[in-house]
């Protein structure tokens, strides 16, 4: 049995789910900056989850691991002309996409105008107990949250 106490337990598997804190990207990372891997077994659901319009950004910049304990690569796709976006999310070593997660950007019509109706609307996560054991919908969705919050420093509410 282990000596630790709960949030010892518990800094130690954040630690092995999302490695170091993320420094956002002041540039863009490409798909093409790391290795990945599709999903093998995806599957889908709706998700509406706001996203704050100062955060876009730094969403959409992605992050790029650059030592051992980064855990994550991220990039996206998009915008298109319609504000249809998606951010990708793999994992670092092993280049398995976890999670992807489409997302819509609002605009007021004006050039370069954000509103605040920012929001993923949906997402798809790895089912494959091969890749990564017990994966819901509850879990991914709270692996996306976390990987924006404490990867690319976007607090979604």
């Amino acid at each position: 049995m282990s000596n630790l106490n709960p949030q010892e337990f518990e800094s130690l598997r954040h630690h092995h789910l999302y490695g170091h804190r993320g420094n956002p990207s002041t540039d863009r990372v490409t798909s093409e900056a790391w290795q990945k891997k599709p999903i093998q077994k995806p599957l889908t659901a709706t998700w509406n989850q706001s996203i704050p319009h100062n955060d876009i950004v730094k969403l959409l910049n992605g992050f790029k691991p650059r030592e051992m304990e980064d855990k994550w690569f991220v990039y996206a796709d998009g915008p298109d002309n319609c504000g249809n976006a998606v951010v990708h999310m793999h994992r670092s070593w092993t280049g398995y996409k976890m999670v992807e997660a489409k997302l819509i950007i609002g605009s007021d019509g004006a050039e370069g105008a954000l509103e605040k109706d920012t929001r993923f609307t949906e997402i798809t996560w790895e089912s494959d107990p091969k890749r990564y054991n017990g994966q819901t919908e509850e879990k991914a969705k709270e692996m996306a949250k976390e990987v924006c919050r404490w990867v690319l420093g976007v607090e979604l509410p």
